[in-house]
């Protein structure tokens, strides 16, 4: 490429020639590394580089860094995965952790399920009972903060007080997550309980004081 002035005859004076040729000029002055580059371009760039790696995953509350990070990994430069693209592990396991690792998630167990039956492999004596083709099932923590129920002595009790619900947005965002690290064609359910009724098999003992038949924190599927 050529200077402005190589590019022209000495009779253009047109202010849409010079345009033309400093678009195909060396003499343009756009850091076009820098600007492409997510460790690097300016914060208010963040939307734009985002859209042009078309990240799918991606909330305007989040930190800068966490911002920069996700369009690295979906570009493939990241620093901490080196030549992986995100978008290429929808549908595995490990696809699913890195997409929940965006929104403060964290898989506590985690089972997949076998197929049926395979050819030459397999008989249906020799098939796990009970075991769906083909399906994973994950148990997911994600921290919720509940607001304190404004209660005031005398104006709470009959309908007056301030009860404020918990922040579900927490929530909202796992599923989301999860909704797009799965493959497209992937049937997806999702539940929410964090609770589970504790079972003989828990071998609870009786000075804990929790009966069978109360509640436990949930920590295997």
């Amino acid at each position: 490429m050529s200077a402005i002035g190589k590019l022209l005859p000495p009779s253009s004076t047109q202010a849409w020639e010079y345009a033309i040729a400093a678009g195909m000029s060396d003499e343009l002055p756009v850091p076009y590394a820098q600007l492409m580059d997510p460790y690097e371009t300016p914060a208010q760039w963040l939307p734009w580089l985002a859209g042009h790696y078309a990240v799918d995953l991606w909330y305007e509350d989040w930190p800068e860094a966490r911002k920069r990070e996700i369009i690295a990994q979906y570009a493939g430069v990241s620093v901490v995965y080196p030549g992986e693209a995100l978008p290429e592990l929808k549908g595995s396991h490990i696809g699913v952790l890195r997409y929940l690792s965006f929104v403060d998630a964290d898989v506590i167990d985690f089972i997949s399920y076998p197929a049926r039956f395979v050819m030459g492999l397999s008989a249906p004596s020799f098939t796990p009972v009970g075991h769906p083709p083909f399906k994973a099932r994950y148990l997911v923590k994600v921290m919720l903060d509940k607001p304190v129920n404004a209660f005031v002595l005398g104006l709470s009790a009959l309908g007056h007080g301030a009860v404020r619900n918990v922040d579900l947005t927490p929530v909202r965002r796992v599923k989301e997550a999860m909704r797009i690290a799965k493959a497209p064609s992937t049937e997806y359910l999702v539940t929410a309980a964090w609770r589970r009724q504790i079972t003989f098999a828990d071998e609870i003992l009786i000075a804990d004081g929790r009966p069978i038949g109360g509640f436990i924190d949930r920590t295997h599927i």
